[in-house]
């Protein structure tokens, strides 16, 4: 288990400025992400069969748009962000209401796993054994909105932690996205009541990228026509095998019929370039960033 201080140069400048910043962060996993343009993705642990559909949606356009995406590691919503982002070979960090060695749920450990495995980020501002308790819960909860630039809300019922959560992302003056729900579900009451406070009503990824336009953000397809102009000749057919899930490197020499010496080569360039990086077992991916 690792820690980084407030002071460090790697610390995130977002988490850095808001109101009680924790003054350290114990982690695992690619602590570069700090530094990186994030969305919090929040909502229910009993979601909602459209709530689950809203957040695979919404986290994978995030993602196509090179954004990290934040969540809690509890069940429902945020345990869907984590799993869509990685699906989509996105960037995920995870807040714990736990120390990094008692894991919380206690189910999500594979989750956990995988996070680290894809070179995602868990943090927590516990010591490594410490247990959840309903004090952390709300603790965690200025992290995860502290992370990012603005805060998008699946679903929350009357009086539960999402609503916490929009709360304090206002207070440190960032930018609540909601996505509306039927007046028939009960776990839509959050969004729909904080669209009638004045937030941000959402129906696609657009609305918010069209937020933050000094970010420049771009949709990976648009910046793949750019980057594709610049591949080396002799890197191209490997480069168009490798695609936003990951590949095993026994099927990228199986696709392209070139011996494994070369494609080896061809891998390092690619990599070194950074059109690609490379994952845990001999996987590859496109670089997003």
């Amino acid at each position: 288990m690792n820690k980084i201080l407030i002071s460090d140069n790697k610390f995130s400048d977002s988490l850095r400025k808001i109101i009680k910043p924790p003054k350290y962060l114990y982690y695992e996993g690619n602590i570069e992400l700090l530094k990186t343009n994030a969305i919090a993705v929040i909502g229910s642990r009993k979601c909602s069969e459209y709530g689950r559909k809203m957040t695979k949606k919404f986290t994978k356009e995030l993602v196509e748009y090179g954004l990290t995406i934040v969540s809690g590691m509890a069940i429902g919503i945020d345990s869907i962000a984590h799993l869509t982002a990685l699906e989509y070979g996105g960037n995920t960090i995870a807040v714990l209401p736990s120390g990094l060695n008692n894991i919380y749920p206690e189910n999500n450990l594979k989750l956990f796993q995988n996070i680290i495995k894809n070179r995602g980020l868990v943090v927590s501002e516990y010591n490594a054994e410490e247990k959840a308790d309903s004090y952390k819960f709300l603790e965690r909860n200025r992290i995860v909105s502290g992370l990012a630039i603005g805060t998008l809300v699946i679903e929350g019922g009357y009086r539960s932690g999402t609503s916490v959560t929009a709360r304090i992302t206002k207070q440190n003056n960032k930018k609540v996205f909601c996505i509306p729900s039927s007046l028939e579900n009960s776990k839509g009451f959050v969004p729909n009541e904080l669209i009638k406070q004045g937030e941000l009503l959402v129906t696609n990824v657009e609305d918010i990228i069209k937020e933050y336009p000094d970010l420049n953000l771009q949709k990976q397809e648009e910046k793949n026509v750019e980057i594709e102009k610049n591949i080396p000749d002799e890197c191209r057919k490997i480069y168009e095998i490798i695609k936003d899930k990951p590949i095993y490197i026994d099927e990228i020499i199986r696709k392209s019929s070139i011996k494994i010496n070369e494609v080896n080569y061809q891998l390092m360039i690619l990599e070194l370039q950074g059109y690609i990086k490379s994952l845990p077992g001999k996987n590859y991916i496109r670089r997003r960033d």
